[in-house]
């Protein structure tokens, strides 16, 4: 009796069996401890047997790590180079104890692959299944493509080459790929620079996709895709940047006075920890490092100058606590390099803008060449310093004469995207009507082709359709009471002219109201 009332008090539910049994609960079960008669605990745990659901207890082997199946190793093994691929992790991470220590801790009962085995056999199944699903994408998806490329060297004097395709798919949705990025080691020259090209394009088939090639504008890289036959389009930030360093040209001997001061900083740990200390005096919680201009990174003279007039008190005070400082700035050199940073912020901003990488930026050129003229000219109403006078002749001096600068307003292609872009249409050009009405027409004459191709590919159907219907026509339906409207009805054809469709279509655009300029076009 008493092991029988234990195991029944280890009964977390009571369930019914049938509609005639009462539930029974806990709490009438009696314990070991009870004193009653032996009738009535048989009594009541007969008539509880049958009520009663036990749980049924579990065995050791659910409290034992399961083996990991295939199917979930493969899983574990594409999460790891995942996070090898997209944090540019090293290959030998799999050989550090503190990481296998800690996967362990996770799954004791996972085998991390070796560092052979991720980089000759894991890696090089997952790129050949990566460029099967690129293969698809540009195949089913791109119709057209824009292509980006550019020459760089690494760290370790290691030349490479990369070309990246962009396209916008039937759904309106941007995309890029990247289809090379390989060292090349030959000489950087034009023949060796369009073979390079014309190889990754055979590659990928797009020889006849490519309506347009962007990259910097050197001689050797802009002679190449002519050879190619290719329609080039210089890089406009990279533009932007060599009308900036023209300009600064004055100020060199100022901007390389900064540059002695960041040096310093940079290098001695004294000087470092000096100002440091002077960031947090002057109410700074958290220090900052001052910024070194590189000649090959956009904006970084701009970058320079802006943190040292952030940190103006800090760097005042910590080279007259130095033994053997550098050069310190004058008040009037201080105040120059203020003025500066306001004439190149726009600068900046335009940088910035034409090097996103998820929009469309050739339509926003045009309207960003406006708005840096339109600034230029209002600084030059300001107070400024003579010497930044003398640089804002520079920008629009350069922004004049520059032949990549000059071109822009010249390229149709910039013009149609303009125009195209629902954002600004026709806005542009109203100081050049010549350009507007030149356009306008441009593209009316494409779609006009559209409208056309749309066309034939319609009659084509109905002819079929047509030829289907005689077919199945029987004599009673010569005494139908519709037969000369069918007949008229089916040879009648649009009065209006595929160019006239086009001219409203395209007139229909240009009244629709102006789409934000926060919102994607292709929406």
């Amino acid at each position: 009796v008493d092991q029988e009332t234990e195991e029944t008090n280890d009964v977390n539910d009571v369930v019914s069996l049938s509609s005639n049994t009462s539930l029974l609960p806990l709490t009438t079960i009696p314990s070991a401890s009870t004193t009653i008669p032996c009738s009535s605990v048989s009594s009541t745990i007969s008539s509880s047997s049958t009520s009663i659901l036990k749980r049924k207890q579990s065995s050791i082997a659910s409290f034992l790590p399961r083996k990991m199946t295939p199917d979930r190793k493969k899983c574990v093994d594409n999460a790891l180079l995942n996070m090898i691929v997209t944090d540019f992790q090293p290959f030998k991470i799999v050989e550090d104890t503190g990481f296998k220590q800690f996967v362990n801790l996770l799954n004791p009962n996972y085998c991390l692959p070796t560092r052979q085995a991720i980089s000759k056999t894991l890696i090089p199944l997952e790129y050949q299944k990566c460029i099967a699903k690129v293969e698809d994408l540009i195949t089913n998806e791109a119709d057209n493509v824009c292509l980006t490329t550019d020459c760089w060297t690494s760290r370790c004097n290691e030349s490479y080459i990369a070309v990246t395709a962009h396209f916008v798919n039937k759904d309106f949705i941007l995309k890029s790929v990247l289809l090379e990025c390989s060292e090349f080691s030959e000489r950087h020259t034009a023949v060796n620079l369009s073979d390079e090209i014309r190889s990754i394009i055979t590659k990928w088939k797009l020889e006849a996709k490519v309506v347009l090639v962007v990259s910097d504008n050197a001689s050797n890289i802009k002679n190449a895709i002519h050879k190619l036959h290719l329609k080039h389009l210089g890089c406009f930030a990279h533009t932007i940047n060599l009308v900036v360093e023209e300009s600064l040209k004055c100020e060199s001997d100022l901007i390389n006075k900064v540059k002695t001061i960041v040096t310093h900083f940079r290098k001695s740990t004294i000087a470092h920890k000096i100002l440091e200390k002077n960031q947090i005096n002057s109410g700074i919680n958290e220090p900052r490092k001052l910024i070194q201009a590189v000649s090959t990174r956009w904006n970084s003279v701009y970058y320079m100058l802006e943190r040292i007039v952030s940190l103006e008190k800090p760097v005042r005070a910590s080279l007259g606590l130095l033994e053997n400082p550098p050069s310190s700035l004058t008040t009037i050199e201080w105040t120059i390099v203020k003025e500066l940073c306001i004439v190149l912020k726009p600068f900046e901003s335009a940088t910035k803008v034409v090097s996103g990488e998820n929009y469309m930026t050739a339509s926003m050129i045009l309207p960003i060449v406006n708005g840096l003229l339109e600034v230029c000219h209002k600084m030059k109403s300001k107070t400024f310093d003579p010497r930044i006078h003398e640089v804002i002749k520079n920008l629009l001096s350069a922004m004049a004469n520059k032949n990549s600068w000059g071109n822009i307003y010249h390229s149709k292609t910039l013009a149609k995207c303009t125009f195209l872009d629902p954002r600004f249409k026709n806005l542009l050009f109203p100081s050049n009507s010549n350009l507007s009405e030149n356009t306008k027409n441009e593209i009316v004459d494409d779609v006009t082709n559209i409208i056309k191709k749309i066309k034939s590919n319609n009659i084509e159907d109905s002819s079929h359709s047509v030829e289907h219907q005689h077919s199945v026509t029987t004599e009673a339906d010569e005494f139908s009471i519709w037969g000369t409207l069918n007949v008229h009805t089916s040879q009648s054809r649009p009065t209006n002219t595929s160019r006239s469709r086009a001219i409203l279509e395209v007139q229909n655009y240009l009244d629709d109201v102006l789409v934000p300029r926060s919102k994607d076009p292709l929406e």
